[in-house]
């Protein structure tokens, strides 16, 4: 083994890990960027697939070992590393294998579920293919679920997309504290401080937090894929659970 591949190894077991995942469209992407603020914490500014093999395929295989060296790989050309505690990963598909990615780092790894209003999930486009929407209902649903199976473990907090953007102050310091980090200054000026920047999920480069996505839905031309999800089995039961009023027009 080379050398640069044993001192990779000795960082990635030196950091602390932070994953993030959770349903596509549910904003995953700015909760790494708000987190690549932090001195502390090595934001990882690609989707490395690394902790959720296979879950792109069309037949996912939950039996094949979480690629590790992946990592490893990925924070070799990390600077500033010697000043972090954290290194953090984000693939919104992490949410399939949030408990084997629990037993595979153990009592050192935080991970973050981020859930945001299904019926804007559902209407929201991609900048691939701004023709059409991203998220399937049944997707919806499914990956919400796979999120909440680990819900209540220690180790996990899920935050809510329009927490984090109506109540930005409030919520990064529910996330500091529960990642035992201190507030800094540099949070607060976001994405001033913000090392990833942009995402192929994004229209444009990351910008001020701002409300404007925040139930879209009711304005939105694809009415009928929010009719689809409120028909699809479990959706009104995960909404409530989630705490979003699915009485609402």
């Amino acid at each position: 083994m080379d050398r640069k591949h044993v001192f990779s190894k000795r960082r990635v077991s030196r950091l602390n890990p932070i994953v993030i995942g959770g349903c596509a469209r549910s904003g995953t992407t700015l909760l790494l960027s708000v987190l690549s603020c932090h001195p502390e914490i090595y934001a990882i500014p690609v989707e490395t697939q690394a902790l959720c093999p296979t879950a792109y395929d069309s037949e996912p295989s939950f039996s094949v070992s979480l690629d590790t060296a992946a990592i490893e790989r990925h924070l070799q050309g990390g600077k500033r590393l010697s000043q972090c505690r954290y290194w953090c990963e984000k693939t919104p598909k992490n949410v399939l294998f949030f408990g084997r990615i629990i037993k595979r780092f153990g009592t050192n790894l935080r991970v973050l579920h981020v859930v945001r209003d299904g019926r804007d999930v559902v209407c929201s486009v991609h900048p691939n293919a701004p023709d059409r929407c991203w998220v399937a209902p049944q997707r919806w649903v499914g990956e919400v679920k796979a999120g909440l199976a680990v819900e209540g473990h220690p180790q996990v907090m899920m935050v809510r997309y329009e927490d984090l953007v109506l109540r930005y102050c409030d919520t990064v310091q529910d996330i500091l504290a529960f990642l035992s980090l201190e507030s800094v200054p540099q949070m607060n000026d976001y994405p001033m401080n913000a090392s990833v920047l942009s995402d192929n999920g994004w229209f444009e480069p990351a910008r001020a937090i701002n409300s404007n996505s925040v139930g879209r839905w009711r304005d939105s031309l694809q009415r009928d894929r929010v009719e689809r999800l409120l028909a699809e089995p479990g959706a009104l039961e995960l909404l409530s659970r989630l705490k979003y009023d699915a009485t609402g027009n």
